[in-house]
């Protein structure tokens, strides 16, 4: 299971960027590695995120949906105005029938049961609509019920699509109905209700998978009669009821537009690989286009043992006589088995082998493997080499004196970006003085540039015999993949030029499968050092009392009466939230990338809570949405204090004394605030680069409004009382109130 606050973070993230994102892009955004992404994603499922296009774009789904119900006495769905959500409802809240208040207390607890307290308005919307058919124009009556046709057909103003499958419950597998809501009709009706193209498109892949899930349960299967449209008689599905989850479907059939009804190919299924979520393969489905550089893998939809025998039987004798013939055709290593393992075992297209790299010879029948593999890849590595005289190796000519040699290896790492044990192909160019140059490196004695080698594989998976015109310096040039020739236009000059993968040892194939090598862009504690490691759980928080005896102790002390020397202290508690705080440092990362890789100013600072909501706080963070704002002439956030004296106003008093928040916030990048503000100004009006908090005073600052909440990390409560001098009682109670009023007004 997924952490709530996690998956809460990525789903606003990807609501804020319209509702998907490729999967390079979130995770620029969240600042995570590509492992701890991919773990993320797969703890949630494709209920909650949904990869598409063999992996590469991520989609926010939700299970929450709006009432349809025009009276309601109470349910578990969101009680809003449909056309409020929409922006198209012209009633105020007072006048209109329905709620137009997201954050009331009913729709709070659907929201808090979905994870998704943290989304603002907008992103709900987007959340919505393309999840909730309820937001869809309604389907034409005539297209579903009179033989699929429609009288007014292109003039309708409803949509030409089979009603059942805007249910999720449409039955037929190859329905004659049309499931596409991309085709020019109904795009053109769903923007009379406001919903573009983009949602449209996530709609259609979230409900592509639906209806491929729900043909995949034990169920009497239909089947159309094309002629009299009269149903045939049912046949008892086979198909073994399957738990759907990351690990079983990695990647789903993203149907493009067409005018036909629509089809929906079986799942593809993929084993838990090392990507952030999944690669694009060979065979994606009958409407992908083959990659020209993916391994041919095709997992079985069904993990071992859970079914799909007769699949498993199909041309089975075929299959055995022509599986040495196409292990000996393919040059490609399996990606999931040199990571794990891969589920589809003999049937997989791609050779299984325990490293990224496999050379062989032919004996004349079969391709049988070298001896010596680490020594001749590491020579292969080195552009200088020209061949391994040990074994009598031509990397040329690619032959074992007269035995034909060839490399196996996985595919480029290019083409699947978000995996490892991916091929790293690095290009070079061989200069005057015979020595090869990397593309990409400036030659000794010059700062002229040539494009990467990255940049140049691209192009090569692209079109492997095309000629690639670029510039280096003052100088225009012309690479033939083909010829494998550099081309200096003015000059004519040719040079020579390889493609060589770059060297790795099984050690380092052991360490990036250990985890050893991971992202570095993300500090590898998960918590701080000093935290309690009997008291870290695996959801929500622990308090924990810090001994009065403690450096620690006497920090967060000294802080608190350096405007609070008339309260003592009863016991100060380290909040220990190891969900808040790795999304904490991820926002801190993110921030810091925005920032030309400059560190964030953080600050810890003091806010004065009600009771009731210090746990809600500990356990979700401070929003202010949630939790209420102490003022809003800055703007509508969360209120932080430099001084404990000003958050001591909007403490609560209990028969104890009082407590208070001590937070980290990362305030970044402030301006003077505006109570107009729901988010901070843009600091330049050409780039959509904001502020990262508002103040008081910018010269000064003593209040901060922060609107986005994983900039805040609730660190510490300080339970406290006013000092009570038995001699001076009165003088004493009166000066500390006089010192709050005085902290206030300050």
């Amino acid at each position: 299971m997924c952490d709530p606050a996690v998956s809460s973070f990525l789903t606003q993230t990807l609501c804020a960027h319209g509702g998907r994102l490729g999967l390079r892009e979130l995770q620029e955004n969240v600042g995570l590695s590509a492992l701890q992404l991919q773990d993320t994603l797969s703890a949630a499922g494709p209920r909650r995120f949904l990869l598409l296009e063999g992996g590469q774009v991520v989609l926010a789904v939700t299970d929450a949906r709006v009432c349809v119900r025009k009276e309601c006495d109470g349910c578990e769905r969101l009680h809003l105005c449909k056309q409020h959500l929409m922006g198209r409802c012209h009633l105020g809240p007072s006048s209109c029938k329905y709620s137009h208040d997201i954050m009331n207390a009913e729709n709070k607890k659907v929201l808090k049961n979905h994870d998704l307290s943290g989304l603002s308005e907008n992103e709900l919307q987007v959340l919505l609509l393309q999840n909730d058919a309820f937001f869809l124009p309604d389907t034409c009556q005539l297209y579903n019920k009179k033989g699929y046709h429609c009288k007014q057909q292109s003039n309708c103003n409803k949509l030409h699509v089979c009603y059942y499958f805007l249910k999720g419950k449409c039955k037929f597998p190859q329905c004659l109905m049309s499931h596409n809501l991309l085709d020019d009709h109904a795009l053109r009706v769903l923007e009379t209700v406001g919903i573009d193209g983009k949602i449209a498109s996530n709609f259609q892949a979230i409900y592509n998978y639906k209806h491929m899930e729900f043909n995949r349960e034990p169920k009497k299967v239909y089947v159309h009669n094309n002629r009299n449209n009269n149903l045939k008689k049912p046949v008892v599905g086979r198909t073994k009821e399957v738990k759907t989850t990351l690990e079983t479907v990695q990647c789903m059939l993203d149907v493009p537009p067409s005018k036909g009804p629509s089809s929906t190919g079986p799942a593809q299924s993929r084993d838990q690989v090392p990507t952030a979520a999944g690669g694009k393969d060979k065979g994606l489905s009958a409407n992908s286009t083959p990659s020209s550089t993916g391994p041919a893998q095709s997992q079985d939809q069904l993990p071992t043992g859970a079914g799909g025998k007769d699949k498993g039987k199909k041309n089975s004798s075929s299959d055995e006589a022509s599986k040495d013939n196409k292990k000996d055709n393919c040059d490609e290593i399996c990606l999931f088995y040199v990571w794990k393992y891969c589920k589809n075992k003999d049937r997989c297209q791609s050779v299984h082998y325990h490293l990224p790299y496999k050379w062989e010879v032919h004996d004349g029948l079969n391709w049988k493997e070298l001896s010596m593999m680490e020594e001749i890849e590491k020579a292969y590595c080195d552009p200088k080499n020209s061949s391994f005289p040990s074994k009598n190796i031509n990397f040329q000519t690619m032959t074992c004196s007269s035995s034909l040699v060839r490399r196996l290896s996985t595919p480029s790492a290019v083409t699947k970006p978000t995996f490892l044990l991916t091929t790293q192909w690095i290009w070079y160019w061989k200069n005057n003085q015979d020595k090869w140059i990397e593309y990409g490196e400036p030659e000794e004695g010059t700062s002229t540039t040539s494009p990467s080698s990255a940049i140049i594989e691209n192009l090569y998976q692209a079109d492997p015999c095309a000629i690639v015109p670029f510039q280096a310096g003052q100088h225009q040039y012309e690479l033939n993949f083909k010829e494998m020739i550099q081309t200096n236009i003015h000059f004519k000059t040719r040079r020579q030029v390889c493609r060589r993968p770059k060297y790795v040892s099984s050690e380092d194939v052991q360490k990036i499968k250990t985890g050893s090598q991971r992202d570095s862009s993300i500090p590898n504690q998960s918590c701080p050092s000093h935290w309690d490691a009997s008291a870290l759980p695996d959801f929500g928080y622990k308090a924990v009392v810090i001994s009065n005896t403690t450096s620690e102790y006497n920090e967060i002390k000294q802080l608190f009466h350096q405007t609070m020397k008339n309260y003592s202290i009863l016991k100060i508690q380290r909040i220990q939230n190891p969900s808040l705080w790795k999304v904490f440092q991820w926002q801190k990362e993110k921030m810091k990338k925005e920032n030309g890789g400059k560190e964030v100013q953080e600050k810890r600072l003091f806010h004065g809570a009600d009771v009731a909501f210090m746990e809600t706080i500990c356990s979700q963070n401070f929003d202010w949405r949630i939790c209420g704002s102490n003022g809003t002439n800055y703007g509508k956030g969360s209120y932080f204090a430099r001084d404990a004296c000003y958050s001591h106003t909007y403490c609560q008093t209990t028969l104890q004394g009082h407590s208070m928040f001590v937070a980290r916030v990362l305030v970044g990048d402030y301006v003077k605030g505006n109570a107009a503000y729901v988010r901070p100004p843009m600091k330049c009006a050409a780039k959509l680069w904001l502020y990262d908090s508002c103040v008081d005073n910018e010269f000064n600052p003593a209040v901060f409004v922060v609107f986005e909440k994983h900039q805040i990390y609730p660190e510490y409560i300080i339970e406290y009382k006013e000092e009570r001098i038995s001699e001076q009682k009165d003088t004493g109670t009166s000066a500390s109130r006089e010192e709050g009023r005085k902290c206030v007004i300050s």
